[in-house]
């Protein structure tokens, strides 16, 4: 990697099969755990947080997992994988849908329905050691709603959670990765940090309340997969940033 990379989060949405690009399957998924867990150094996103935030330089090839929605299969699919392997991820969850489905107003008519987890799946992950963040309330686009209506949603959220797992919440994640100046002010306001959707690996002068991810979708090809590290990965991502903004698209996936 870089000089100046400080290691990468992984974003991943459901774990099971199917040809959306929201899904990773389960037996693709436990390869992939296996392969980090044997070249990386796979940290809870806290780690990663507390290390650009104090400028201490972070193990070689680290990575953090991260889960957005809280799909009913990480409680299935993931999370048994993921603690035979000793991992740590954190789950991001829009509060008002747990336990129902990710049929919310506003997503895109392409994205299938699926089931998400329940408080009591919640609960149980968090017993396990499993770190859930916000991902507001009802997953607006934030940067359409009034001052008021975003600061009921980041902090409802965070709220939600912290009743019914008994844990801090210190991470935040922008529905369709969409954020301004307004909403990132209030954000930092209230957590330590937040993720986003812009495709990079993390630099050492990262923000910390607009973090880059990788997407899932972007390296589900095991040649791929296995160059995380590799010098010439930046250059990949940077490729496939110029060719969704060719073709008009969101720099992620998905935006979600």
């Amino acid at each position: 990697m870089s000089s100046q990379a400080a290691g990468l989060i992984l974003t991943y949405h459901s774990i099971a099969d199917g040809s959306s690009p929201l899904r990773i399957s389960p037996s693709l998924f436990a390869q992939q755990m296996e392969w980090l867990k044997t070249n990386s150094h796979v940290a809870p996103l806290t780690e990663i947080v507390d290390s650009l935030a104090n400028h201490r330089p972070l193990p070689p090839r680290s990575v953090a997992l991260t889960f957005d929605d809280g799909f009913l299969d990480f409680h299935s699919h993931a999370a048994p994988i993921l603690s035979r392997l000793g991992f740590s991820a954190t789950v991001f969850l829009p509060t008002a849908f747990c336990g129902a489905t990710n049929r919310w107003p506003g997503q895109p008519s392409w994205v299938e329905e699926q089931p998400l987890m329940t408080w009591q799946h919640i609960s149980e992950l968090a017993q396990q050691g499993f770190m859930f963040g916000a991902h507001t309330v009802n997953h607006p686009d934030l940067t359409q709603i009034s001052e008021s209506a975003v600061q009921q949603e980041i902090l409802s959220a965070k709220q939600d959670i912290e009743r019914h797992t008994g844990r801090a919440v210190d991470f935040f994640c922008y529905p369709y990765g969409r954020w301004n100046s307004r909403v990132h002010a209030l954000v930092s306001e209230h957590y330590r940090a937040a993720c986003s959707t812009r495709t990079a690996m993390l630099s050492r002068n990262a923000d910390l309340w607009a973090l880059p991810r990788v997407d899932a979708h972007l390296v589900r090809q095991p040649a791929v997969f296995r160059s995380l590290f590799d010098r010439f990965f930046p250059a990949y991502l940077s490729d496939r940033r110029t060719v969704r903004r060719f073709r008009g698209l969101p720099e992620s996936v998905y935006g979600n």
